[in-house]
């Protein structure tokens, strides 16, 4: 009898294949490399939020806040259901939502205890759970797919003064006008590359600065092209965040972007990029401030991290974890 594996995911079902082009992004970078390693075990893949009647396993990937009061109902109970006629269940658990009093919190309260192995992006994030919330199965590392080759890091300006690049969901966007609003002198001259959805630069500009910035924005729409086309034509990346926020133990999957790109990059020093201190400038620090005065005589970081650090975020990799993990 063949064995089954159904991604639950909101949306409607459809080809696993499709997930590769999703524009969740822990759909593209974790879900779509979870699918594939299961048909690559000779297992028939579903996924939707509409289940099959039983499977052998379910991977219940993220909720999202759209309704989420009606959602998040449906979606226990057909976790419970499954759980109960046998199907081993993994938990994709890419956002801190125990730590943070979100709409979605209460869902991933109970998920945890139905899962059998939760998949979290990073160590820090499994410790997270493991020293805070006493979870009891299985934490699994799972890192998050690297969907960029890399890129040599330049070694002069691409123009006559330093461009910047910040890429981003709009929720982060706060963090990048709190940046700007701190550097207002460091970045004059410089121009910054926004690549993100519309509701980014609405942000910036009711954020309420101490003076007008002087820095140049050009908005760009995010695709997983728009990127690395916009690194190409940038001297440096900056991924400002907040350690006493909920987003501390975001996914790394920013900063090794920017580093597979070839751009030296300043970032807020998150739990989840501890392993990857020697790779980044640290936002205040005087490695940072130079950073933004010679981005073109900070390339060393890049370099180490293409050479030792981009092995563990390659397609092959993380199939083989996953092969592991649905055996």
């Amino acid at each position: 009898m063949t064995s089954t594996t159904h991604i639950l995911i909101g949306g409607p079902s459809g080809s696993p294949s499709a997930l590769q082009h999703s524009p969740l992004a822990s759909a593209r970078l974790r879900l779509a490399v979870a699918a594939t390693a299961a048909q690559e075990l000779d297992q028939k893949v579903s996924l939707g939020e509409r289940t099959p009647e039983r499977v052998d396993r379910l991977i219940v990937g993220k909720i999202g806040a759209n309704d989420i009061q009606t959602r998040r109902g449906l979606w226990l109970a057909e976790i419970e259901r499954l759980k109960g006629l046998g199907a081993r269940v993994y938990l994709d658990y890419t956002d801190h939502h125990l730590d943070n009093n979100s709409v979605m919190t209460d869902f991933y309260l109970a998920a945890c205890e139905l899962a059998d192995v939760i998949c979290t992006p990073t160590r820090e994030l499994k410790t997270a759970l493991v020293e805070h919330f006493k979870i009891q199965c299985q934490i699994a590392v799972v890192p998050d797919l690297l969907e960029y080759e890399s890129v040599k890091p330049k070694k002069a300006l691409v123009g006559a003064a330093p461009v910047g690049l910040w890429f981003g969901h709009p929720t982060n966007a706060k963090f990048l006008a709190q940046f700007i609003d701190s550097h207002l002198h460091a970045l004059t001259g410089h121009s910054l590359a926004i690549v993100s959805s519309p509701q980014t630069l609405d942000i910036l500009k009711r954020h309420k600065f101490s003076q007008p910035p002087t820095v140049g924005i050009q908005m760009i729409p995010w695709s997983v092209q728009a990127v690395a086309q916009v690194a190409e034509r940038t001297d440096y990346c900056v991924i400002p965040s907040d350690c006493n926020s909920p987003k501390r133990y975001a996914s790394n999957n920013r900063l090794i972007t920017a580093l597979a790109l070839g751009l030296p990059t300043l970032a807020t020093a998150l739990p989840s990029y501890s392993e990857f201190d020697d790779n980044f400038a640290t936002i205040g620090s005087e490695e940072a401030h130079d950073l933004l005065k010679h981005p073109e005589y900070h390339s060393q970081g890049c370099e180490r991290f293409q050479e030792d650090g981009m092995p563990a975020f390659t397609r092959p990799k993380l199939e083989a974890q996953w092969h592991s993990l649905l055996r």
